[in-house]
């Protein structure tokens, strides 16, 4: 127990959710994995929700900079439990490379319960959370990060509710006469990422036609549902109960189209397709329905079986084996793990849909899949527009020797694991290659072979490139991207770039002069291939 370090920075209990993050990391071994188990004195067996672990932390890497696994220490737990009958009893269980498992109780004072006073416990949240903020930007600061840390501070003030709505009635009185006509309902997460970009640029653009926006979306830290109202004159975020709320309130409001940008981190996920179902019969509106990831066709909205690998999408009998064991992506909000039940429910989605888009011919192929009754001329493939990434060309000198870049936010599903273990192929061979993620991954990694800048801001990209020093680009995502604006912007700055053999980036790289398709997923195959092509870009000649 004297080698494990670890805390819990926030843990909330809602209804059946867990929502909570902290750090936690092992002196002299890895973490396996991590899981909190949760009992109940009315249920013979505890249950589990996994936590997604390996996630930067610098304040803990500052903190103790003689660990090497402290930087990549943090972790988030997101998941819900069959029934709402409060927990007994909570532990975190860390399972350790060496096989043995460690418990760890989770002391009452640590979990936050919603009751009735909802500004009461918001505020209890709030204050933990931002106390957490507050530590993380000291290291930002003290580092000279200081516009990084404005960004992060920024983004957490603009995620949260404001306040909260008492009466359905009180969405419209927001209005002023002609704002709440021919209003666009947006359905989507507030994650961050590519879908949440896509969905900015809409508003923009509805607001320039003198309409309003109303988006129904989740914010996970509080475990509640909100309403952000954008038009020329509001821009405001109130937290509501519950959709039902939202389905009264704008049976007094003038809905000319309903978009479904994506339902991902949304609780009780299977209620939203009969949601926008009945706003659809009740408003007469246009449906359109964006594929953004494939939560559509599962739960587990990246495609990964519960063994983490790009399931292709297989026959019924084999996801209804997977589904009941799957802990990627948001599968656990989906408590009746029933794949049947949720193509069934989704699949009425996108029948009475008035159009279905897609950003890619493969995300249409692999929708066509799951839902064969989907006739092609029902999908309207348009990707996206990316004429901002124009003059962003990025000359590289540093020609020699090998230096792999890898951009974004390396998650699991993003290929984290893969990058560690073509770190570890790389100190193997005792070669002269080196990996630097523009960006950060949640993955401990050599020092010596892996280094990143951390979070960084678009406008930065083309210059961070630059100064790293890469000269071939790896985009090591495991799963069938829907588009990607890495892979887009990596193109345009006429870089040479890498990826596996699914989704849209490699429908795309596949045409590229400069672009290589890779055969496996075997790091030393593709260190393999990856030598050959830097030899064949830069050394041919």
């Amino acid at each position: 127990m004297s080698d494990l370090y670890w805390t819990i920075d926030s843990l909330v209990v809602k209804d059946n959710v867990l929502f909570g993050f902290g750090w936690i990391f092992h002196a002299r071994h890895e973490i396996a994995s991590l899981r909190f188990r949760v009992t109940s004195a009315e249920k013979d067996v505890p249950e589990y929700i996994y936590a997604d672990f390996g996630k930067p932390r610098e304040d803990v890497g500052r903190t103790y900079p003689s660990h090497i696994r402290a930087l990549n220490s943090g972790y988030v737990v997101f998941g819900a439990l069959s029934d709402e009958k409060y927990p007994d009893a909570i532990v975190l269980e860390c399972a350790l490379a060496d096989g043995s498992v460690i418990d760890l109780s989770v002391p009452p004072s640590k979990i936050i319960r919603f009751s009735d006073d909802y500004t009461k416990v918001k505020n209890r949240i709030v204050l933990r959370q931002a106390g957490t903020l507050f530590k993380r930007g000291l290291y930002l600061i003290r580092s000279g990060k200081i516009s990084s840390f404005f960004d992060k501070v920024k983004r957490y003030l603009n995620g949260r509710p404001q306040t909260a709505l008492q009466k359905p009635d009180e969405l419209a009185s927001l209005f002023e006469p002609l704002e709440g006509e021919n209003l666009s309902v947006i359905l989507d997460h507030n994650l961050g990422g590519g879908a949440n970009q896509y969905r900015d640029r809409l508003v923009e653009a509805i607001i320039r036609e003198g309409r309003s926006a109303i988006i129904l979306t989740y914010h996970v830290t509080t475990l509640s549902h909100m309403v952000i109202v954008r038009n020329k004159r509001l821009n405001v975020r109130y937290s509501i109960p519950n959709i039902t709320f939202l389905w009264r309130a704008l049976q007094q409001l003038s809905v000319s189209d309903i978009i479904y940008n994506t339902a991902v981190s949304f609780v009780k996920p299977d209620e939203i397709p009969q949601f926008l179902i009945q706003l659809k019969t009740l408003t007469s509106a246009r449906l359109i329905v964006l594929a953004h990831d494939f939560y559509l066709v599962c739960p587990s909205h990246f495609l990964l079986d519960h063994e983490g690998k790009y399931c292709q999408i297989p026959e019924i009998s084999l996801c209804n084996n997977c589904l009941p064991k799957n802990r990627y992506g948001f599968a656990t909000l989906f408590t009746e793990r029933d794949i049947s039940k949720w193509r069934a429910i989704w699949g009425s989605l996108l029948a009475v849909a008035d159009e279905i888009v897609t950003f890619s011919n493969s995300t249409a192929q692999l929708l066509m899949k799951a839902y064969p009754q989907i006739e092609s001329s029902q999908i309207s493939i348009r990707p996206h527009q990316v004429a901002y990434l124009v003059d962003k060309i990025t000359r590289v000198k540093q020609t020699a020797p090998l230096r792999i870049g890898v951009v974004g936010q390396i998650g699991f599903h993003k290929g984290a694991v893969f990058i560690q273990q073509l770190s570890r192929e790389i100190k193997r061979r005792e070669i002269n290659v080196n990996i630097v993620v523009i960006g950060s991954i949640e993955v401990s990694c050599e020092p010596s072979i892996v280094s990143q800048t951390g979070a960084y801001r678009y406008d930065q990209l083309a210059s961070l490139i630059d100064a790293s020093g890469a000269n071939v680009m790896l985009f090591p995502s495991i799963w069938p991207e829907t588009f990607s604006y890495v892979v887009q912007e990596l193109m345009c700055m006429d870089l040479p770039v890498a990826s596996f053999n699914v989704g849209a980036p490699a429908e795309r790289i596949a045409t590229y002069s400069k672009g290589l398709i890779l055969a496996s997923m075997d790091a030393a195959s593709v260190l393999d291939e990856l030598i050959l092509f830097h030899s064949r870009i830069y050394l041919a000649h």
